[in-house]
């Protein structure tokens, strides 16, 4: 997915991932932890790998 820098639209595709059967990635994830620190280490602690 395109998230065009958009930490919302990140995050929204990455949580709808873990519903999915196939793989949601997204193009940069760089500019989340601007908004959420600490987004990765908690999806990887629910058990979703985070690019």
């Amino acid at each position: 997915m395109q998230t065009h820098m958009d930490h919302r639209l990140a995050m929204s595709a990455l949580v709808l991932g873990t519903a999915t059967r196939d793989p949601v990635t997204v193009d940069d994830t760089a500019f989340i932890d601007t908004s959420f620190p600490g987004f990765a280490s908690l999806m990887t602690g629910l058990g979703f790998p985070f690019q």
